[in-house]
């Protein structure tokens, strides 16, 4: 790319600008005699430059932000450098000196950096020049990173008259600024030198560490000295700053040392011997090894440079390097000599530390080293000299983190195997012995303890504790439960040293959780084996509310720390694991959907299956309506290939068991292919299967055809969807289906847009085959043309839209077969296909050409360039105003053309000075519109300016781009003149050559999405998308082509109540609504460097939304089966959601359900309805944790919503947005009475303060209200004028059948189950389990306050929802007891405690309270400690008549209380509008 310039470069009269700014600040500084500290030195080495000598001392001259002083060094010129210093001598600041002999580039860099005063240096080539902010951006940045030595920015090569020519984007520049954290070493030597020196600033005070012996710091005898220095620098300062900035022009003249340079062997030589040195460095050889493939590649590409008579007499020194850099061995560690090593860290908690120790030091086992770790904290040397045992004390030049400070100290570690310890923890004395046990059992393996959680005060050195508990209590390792949330503490595992390799280190990236990420990467790879006994102790400072710990800085980065885990560690193909995963993601306010790992395409394609409701409706739908089409499915064998033919058979067996009305026609070139009941086979030569298969079309009777190769395999569902879109399409001519790929093993998805004429054109190997084609057509139409046997259906679709146009053309968005992929490749039928296709459209000087196999562009050949209005808004950047104008002038082919300049109200004043320039000059192709007494709108603006525009054609286009190649606008006019076609927009590009803007996708994201921002020139996208024409539902108004009549006779651009961001958008759709295609190509590529990247506000999308939502959420050229909320687009939807069988009629209500969560009430009260009410085929639809974004719900158009428990801002925003845009009856679940939390509830905390008044807002946005009971709809009487009570019941699959005759040994067993939620109740009956406990054996499942754990035999984990049932019934209970607190919100609670414990048979003690109140059979208890304790003594007394008291409950419960029956239909009518 290349940026244009007027017979004056711009950066020249730029930089004239800016030098006469400088002389007036430089006189006023003399004038008022003000000393100046230094930040930086820039010196300059010139020689022979005097043509672009002054630009580099203005643009340095020029600098502000920083204080400076300006030192140049001519090495003995002969041009008129001299001269041109001389001028400058008036400056302060500036000063030059002649060097008495020429000491050449080394010489003369070696003079500079050894001169000046500042802090910081900077040194520039005669030629250089720096962009305004450069000095200042680059010394904060050094300034906010101490240890850094060097920093650096990027650069624009510019050509001998100061023109762009490219952002010099290296590989080796990371994609964010740094500061620090790069091993910059390898990095170097593998991208080679990144840093341009006049991009680089020095600190001064470490230059003395990298002098040479014989003085300086670049090496005289290297011409690449800077690429050493860099990494010579990095060796003993690791830390450097990167901006990603191009702040640095970077001349490219003929004159440059550098051209003579690359044109020589030294390359190649001095490549070499930098190699050399580094790799006779020990430590730096290891990280060499390290990367030692990359850094190969590098050196090898360099080799490959140059004839083998060059290289020939460097293969010794080849050899050599390459044996070096591959010898692996040498990173394997040393032998063991401990059994364990323990890594400890630590940061300024020296007193801490000191009890840390003492802990290792009362080890029972001693056989281990210390390796201890200070991340660039306060020195503990001298307390280390008490400890008698073996340790290594490192400490890091800069605060990394802990995960670098326990990488650093694998590297030192001498131990069989790796144990860990925070310098605020403390091991138990058994410890080390505990491992090392195990280990003899498990050697090998990872072993881990358990932990205790100490909360605790320091006071004096005295440590005080508040609380502890055991976080994680569990027995067997579970990796499932480990792929959800990390249990296993890091102190308390031991794992071999031999697997670090594999392994790797701690990942220094992260902000948090690396210990948990570097657990899964040991989990991936060794056996896992769990201590149930407590041997560490994890402390944390209760009244410690500082960030000191990393883990808690982690905290506000969860949500997005957690999806990085999920996505870089799968989930196993685990459904408990993916269930874990997304309620832990919706616990911390993650839409679920965006987080889930992509499934495999088989995977995806296998849960498109109907239920058997779901089956029964479709398969009456196929049986009315005067029958379902009938399909002739044609198979084309013309190699006989037996096998692939039996694949394609097979396939259509199991596509009948959805879709029964299909014929199998063979035709074959095999002779021993018989017919059947269910194929007819057909004999054919290959060269005239197309004329016997027209034959064979017209002399059936089936509806519609489809062309298959054999080894094509139909998908079980694809041709009953396309049959129920049929029944809906009378009048439909040929449709299509999305397809899937074979390759390398595995399924690609091809989900194709709804009909798109362009795109067909275009890449007919996308769009052309396999097409369903109504077979009386196809005959009418002359049938299938042998002339163009390679291209046959594709010529038959183009022949179809010749004679009936696009009307009864459709796409069915279902895959429909498996296939290969197509080949890209030109093919000439094709191109013969779309040419006559074009002719017969009028086209007849069209010209089909490919610059890329098998995907085409088309010159429609109009003949006539007719005039085009550019109307231009100047914007408030100048520079911006001027490149765009100026690239406009240089870089465009197309002859007829005007500039509208479109002068604004209050315009910025530079900005209008230079209109008012421009429009003296006269130039007839360019006008400034004068701006008027009013501000006014952009849209308004505009519609003014094309009012004015002489053009036939308007051009929309931003300031900030800029033309970057010559026929840009031709082939936007190309297209514009079709007379089918209103808009049509180009492919914007950054200035670093990625993706700006390609075409916009409706509904992605929010209103309007952006694919493919930031993506490589020259990538394929989705379907190879990004690199042919094609037709799109919109394209912004940065660039947008239109004929002024459409635009007048669509009355322009939308003034009210349409945001300016939208307004592109906005005449798109208008233009659609009217009947006109809107046209994106990648042909026209165009430069933006737009000023305003943000997303918009709620109000700009909810006015896009109030006009435009039906249309925005079906973007036709978006396949319905992509999911709109994950970024990016063109990734699979949840298929839960996404897949609509039913959706061509609707039969019964689409409900979608939005669970609270997926355990407890969110299984009871929404889950486990909604699925009994699908499964009874009483509604359709689907569950969905996270609340839909406008667009997606819009999409899936249900006719009922239910929210359960929906409080926060954020749901509360869905909710408005649900009742402005969504014709959906809309319930309120909920089952608790939120307003009166128990005191002691752990739930407590996450309520909102005026969770009454949340409770009236989310209230307000629905339809109905239902709850769970008649106490809590008194309760919240008054919040809504439609509320229901519907009772819980239970799921019948999990509750029926589990009461069994109970097995008594020993005590009677009496129990509680439940959460976390119960801390009051159960403190109200402490003392009753207490009394009790030598008379029963008391059982508890889930919660187990520390109090009464003495007292209770069996503590049993909770566990998930779907087996809780039967692990309630494995406790074999005698007794229940249902303890509640008396208060309003227990009040309000269900029975349903006591419905579980019934399901189960057992006799049941509850309290007497309003919620437990009933005809259940139960014993009801005061809660007073002597009703309580007679009652259960009472049952256990006579455990035959407890026996029987659980069996009529169990009875009672059975016969009124299951999910089934009236109950279900209860659930129906409470969901569904009167």
């Amino acid at each position: 790319m290349s940026s244009v310039s007027s017979n004056v470069p711009p950066l020249e009269r730029l930089l004239d600008g800016l030098a006469s700014l400088n002389g007036l600040k430089a006189s006023r500084r003399g004038q008022a005699g003000i000393r100046y500290d230094v930040d930086v030195t820039v010196t300059v080495m010139s020689y022979n430059n005097a043509a672009y000598l002054a630009q580099t001392i203005e643009s340095v001259l020029s600098q502000e932000g920083v204080s400076l002083e300006l030192l140049v060094f001519d090495d003995r010129s002969t041009d008129d450098s001299v001269e041109v210093l001389k001028g400058y001598v008036g400056d302060p600041r500036f000063s030059f000196q002649i060097n008495p002999v020429n000491l050449g580039m080394a010489g003369n860099y070696n003079r500079c950096v050894q001169s000046g005063s500042g802090r910081y240096l900077v040194v520039l080539g005669s030629d250089d020049v720096l962009y305004p902010g450069h000095l200042a951006s680059l010394v904060a940045a050094m300034d906010a990173c101490p240890s850094a030595a060097l920093g650096y920015a990027q650069c624009n090569w510019i050509d001998e008259n100061g023109t762009f020519i490219r952002y010099a984007d290296h590989p080796g520049h990371r994609q964010q600024s740094y500061s620090g954290g790069r091993d910059e070493v390898a990095d170097l030597l593998t991208f080679d030198s990144y840093i341009t020196p006049s991009a680089a600033i020095l600190r001064r005070s470490v230059l003395p560490h990298v002098t040479l012996p014989e003085g300086g710091i670049h090496r005289h005898d290297l011409l690449a000295g800077d690429w050493e220095l860099w990494i010579r620098l990095a060796r003993q300062f690791p830390d450097f700053v990167f901006l990603r900035q191009a702040s640095v022009g970077y001349r490219i003249h003929s004159g440059q040392i550098s051209n003579r340079f690359y044109g020589s062997e030294r390359p190649l030589r001095e490549h070499t011997e930098i190699l050399e040195m580094n790799l006779a460095d020990a430590p730096t050889r290891r990280r060499m090894i390290a990367n030692g493939d990359a850094i190969w590649a590098l050196y090898q590409q360099r080799i490959n440079a140059y004839p083998s008579e060059t290289t020939a007499s460097y293969q010794r020194r080849i050899d050599a390097i390459h044996t070096a850099l591959m010898a692996k061995g040498e990173l394997s560690m040393a032998p063991s000599q401990y059994l364990f090593s323990i890594i400890m860290t630590t940061y300024n908690r020296r007193e801490l530390l000191r009890f840390a120790l003492d802990s290792v030091g009362a080890q029972t086992l001693q056989d281990f080293e210390v390796i201890l770790v200070n991340d660039h904290g306060e020195g503990v040397e001298s307390l280390l000299e008490q400890y008698p045992y073996c340790i290594t004390y490192l400490r890091q030049g800069r605060n990394a983190g802990p995960a670098a400070a326990r990488n650093a100290a694998h590297g030192l570690a001498r131990g069989q195997y790796l144990v860990y310890l925070d310098d605020d923890d403390i091991f138990l004395p058994d410890h080390l012995q505990t491992l090392a046990n195990a280990l003899q059992e498990h050697p090998g393996e990872v072993v881990y303890s358990d932990a205790l959680f100490i909360a605790e005060r320091v006071e004096n050195g005295v440590r005080h504790i508040v609380n502890q508990q055991q976080r994680y209590p569990h027995g067997a390792y579970s990796r499932e439960r480990l792929l959800v949330d990390n249990y296993i503490p890091i102190n308390t595992f031991a794992w071999p040293r031999s697997a670090a390799l594999e392994v790797g280190g701690f990942d220094e990236t992260l902000s948090g959780l690396e210990d948990w990420d570097f657990l899964m990467r040991l989990a991936a790879r060794l056996p896992f084996h769990h201590l149930q006994q407590e041997t560490v102790q994890v402390r944390m400072r209760a009244d410690d509310s500082s960030d000191e710990r990393r883990s808690q800085q982690a905290l506000k980065d969860y949500p997005a720390l957690y999806m990085e885990m999920y996505r870089r560690h799968a989930d196993a193909g685990s459904a408990a694991v993916k269930a874990g995963r997304a309620n832990l993601l919706q616990r911390l306010g993650v839409e679920v959907e965006a987080t889930r790992q992509p499934p495999s395409m088989q995977a995806w394609l296998q849960r498109r299956v109907l239920t058997a409701a779901q089956k029964n409706l479709v398969d009456k739908r196929l049986q009315g309506q005067g029958g379902a089409p009938h399909f002739g499915i044609l198979i084309v064998d013309l190699q006989g290939d037996h096998a692939a033919l039996a694949r394609t058979l097979s396939s259509l067996d199991s596509a009948r068991n959805n879709y029964e009305r299909l014929q199998a026609l063979v035709l074959t070139s095999a002779e021993k292919v018989v017919s059947s009941a269910s194929r007819q086979v057909l004999t054919v030569r290959p060269d005239e299967w197309i004329t016997r298969l027209n034959e064979l079309l017209a002399a059936s009777s089936f509806d519609w055809c489809l062309l298959l190769r054999a080894g094509d395999e139909l998908t079980p569902s694809g041709l009953m969807m396309a049959g129920l879109e049929l029944l809906t399409a009378p009048d439909c001519r040929a449709i299509y289906c999305d397809e899937m790929f074979r390759q390398d093993g595995q399924l690609a998805a091809a989900l194709r847009p709804a009909f798109n004429l362009d795109y067909l054109l275009s890449f007919p190997a996308a769009m052309a085959r396999h097409w369903l084609l109504r077979r009386n057509v196809v005959v009418a139409a002359g049938g299938f043309d042998p002339a163009f046997e390679q291209a046959a259906e594709f010529e038959l679709i183009l022949r179809l839209i010749n004679d009936g146009g696009l009307d009864g053309l459709g796409h069915v968005a279902e895959p429909l077969l498996i296939t290969e992929a197509p080949a890209l490749a030109d093919n000439a039928a094709e191109q013969r296909a779309i040419t006559l296709h074009l002719q017969q459209r009028g086209y007849q000087n069209a010209v089909v050409s490919s610059s890329k196999p098998g995907r085409y562009q088309i010159d429609y050949g109009h003949g006539q360039a007719p005039l085009v209005s550019f109307l231009i808004l100047p914007g408030e950047r100048l520079e911006h105003l001027q490149r765009c104008v100026e690239s406009i002038l240089e870089n465009t082919r197309y002859p007829n053309y005007e500039l509208l300049l479109i002068q604004q109200h209050l315009q910025f004043e530079e900005v209008g000075s230079w209109l008012s320039a421009l429009a003296s000059l006269g130039e007839a192709r360019i006008r400034v519109l004068p701006a008027g007494q009013e501000a006014l709108a952009p849209q308004a603006l505009l519609n003014q300016a094309a009012e004015q525009a002489l053009g036939d054609y308007l051009l929309l286009l931003s300031a900030d781009t800029a033309a970057i190649s010559e026929d840009w606008l031709d082939e936007l006019v190309n297209h514009a003149q079709r007379p089918e076609v209103a808009c049509v927009g180009a492919k914007l590009l950054s200035a670093d050559g990625t993706i700006a803007r390609a075409s916009l996708i409706l509904g992605l994201e929010g209103p309007v999405g952006k694919p493919y921002v930031g993506e490589p020139l020259d990538a394929p996208g989705y379907m190879q998308r990004l690199q042919v024409a094609q037709n799109s539902s919109a394209v912004g108004h940065e660039c947008l082509l239109v004929a002024k009549a459409v635009f007048l006779q669509l009355g322009g651009l939308s003034e009210e109540g349409m945001p300016w961001r939208y307004a592109g958008v906005d005449l798109c759709l208008k233009a659609r609504q009217a009947g006109y295609l809107t046209v994106w190509t990648p042909f026209s590529q165009v430069m933006l460097d737009p000023v305003d990247i943000t997303r918009g506000t709620t109000a700009e999308h909810d006015a896009l939304y109030a006009r435009w939502l039906p249309v925005l959420a079906r973007d036709p050229a978006y396949n319905p089966n992509f999911s709109l909320s994950q970024p990016g687009g063109f990734k699979l939807a949840d298929t839960a959601l996404s897949w609509r069988p039913l959706s061509s009629w609707k039969q019964v209500p689409t409900v979608l359900a939005h669970p609270s969560d997926n355990y407890g009430s969110g299984h009871y009260r929404v889950i486990q309805p909604f699925s009994a009410l699908q499964q009874a085929g009483l509604i359709d639809g689907g569950l969905s944790p996270g609340l839909m974004h406008v667009t997606d719900l819009e999409r899936y158009d249900p006719d009922v919503i239910i929210l359960q428990k929906q409080i926060g801002d954020d749901r509360f925003d869905a909710m408005r947005r649900m009742q402005a845009f969504s014709r959906a009856f809309k319930v309120y679940e909920l089952d608790d009475y939120l307003p009166n939390l128990p005191v002691k509830s752990v739930h407590r905390a996450q309520m909102p303060k005026d969770i009454l008044k949340s409770m009236r807002r989310a209230l307000g946005y629905v339809d109905r209200f239902v709850v769970s009971t008649q106490a809590l709809a008194d309760a919240c009487s008054g919040l809504h004028n439609d509320i229901r009570v519907i009772e819980n019941c239970l799921p019948p699959a999990w509750w029926k059948g589990l009461a069994t005759v109970r097995s008594r040994s020993g005590k009677p067993r009496v129990g509680w189950a439940g959460g976390i939620g119960h801390t009051g109740d159960l403190e109200m009956i402490a003392d009753v389990v207490l009394a009790l406990a030598d008379e029963v054996d008391w059982v508890f499942m889930g919660m187990c306050p520390d109090k009464l754990r003495p007292a209770v035999k069996e503590v049993h984990e909770g566990v998930d929802i779907s087996v809780y049932p039967r692990a309630l019934a494995a406790l074999n209970l005698d007794l229940a007891v249902a303890p509640l607190e008396e208060n309003l919100f227990n009040e309000c609670k269900s029975n349903l405690r006591l419905l579980e414990y019934g399901a189960c048979g057992f006799a049941v003690v509850c309290s007497d309270v309003r919620s437990y109140q009933g005809n259940l059979p139960v014993t009801r208890v005061k809660n007073r400690y002597r009703d309580w304790v007679d009652a259960i003594r009472m049952h256990v007394a006579d455990l035959d008549a407890t026996a029987r008291a659980g069996e009529a409950l169990h009875l009672q419960v059975m016969r009124d209380w299951m999910l089934e029956g009236d109950n279900l239909i209860a659930w129906q009518r409470a969901w569904l509008p009167d």
